[in-house]
């Protein structure tokens, strides 16, 4: 009897504790702004009261793409996990992939810090969730991302930077990349099928026009 109940409150234990959230660090601000017409206050995260995290600290290098990508994601993840929390990013230039957000988490770019934005489409895939012009679509993720997050910010004095040269070869495709998305897109919508199930399969950074 002793063993049945002390394994009852070991499992209402666990139960408990993987409902547990982190309790948010961020607090919400609002600005009041002067206009001609009748507007809202303007909600803003305020993270005074969360702790910084260095890239450094979780292994990014200059230069080294895939050591910075790592480290970064690591940060945002932590940042997350803690209810709140600012990765920073210091001065020099940082090779990275791209950048998803996750909730109560901002991006701190110190003064002379330079985020610079891999060329290789492989760092883009796979497609996420996105839109194009008005049309909802699966794409190459953004440089940098953020889905059904909150309290999130990108701030300080340094730099967003991106090699763009590669791109161009794919705005060629233009006009049969239009035709494809737009048939996709409405195609699925009338169906009800979820635009995450459009062209799935197309992750391939050699079947870039079938992705979007």
């Amino acid at each position: 009897m002793k063993k049945l109940i002390l394994g009852l409150v070991l499992f209402l234990s666990l139960i408990f504790l993987s409902f547990k959230t982190n309790k948010s660090k961020v607090t919400i601000k609002e600005v009041i702004v002067e206009a001609p017409f009748e507007m809202p206050a303007i909600k803003m995260p305020d993270f005074s009261n969360c702790k910084k995290l260095s890239i450094i600290d979780f292994g990014a290098i200059k230069g080294d793409k895939i050591k910075t990508s790592k480290a970064i994601n690591k940060a945002i993840d932590k940042a997350n996990k803690m209810g709140g929390g600012i990765v920073v990013i210091p001065e020099g230039e940082w090779l990275t992939a791209k950048i998803h957000f996750k909730s109560n988490v901002n991006l701190h770019l110190n003064k002379g810090a330079t985020l610079l934005f891999s060329e290789d489409p492989k760092d883009y895939l796979p497609a996420v969730h996105s839109t194009w012009e008005g049309y909802e679509c699966m794409n190459y993720s953004p440089l940098i991302y953020a889905y059904q997050c909150k309290n999130i910010a990108i701030t300080g004095e340094g730099e967003l930077k991106a090699k763009m040269d590669v791109w161009k070869i794919y705005y060629f495709n233009i006009s049969f990349v239009w035709r494809y998305r737009t048939n996709c897109t409405k195609k699925y919508k009338f169906l009800g099928i979820p635009m995450e199930s459009c062209c799935s399969n197309y992750t391939s950074a050699s079947h870039t026009y079938l992705c979007i």
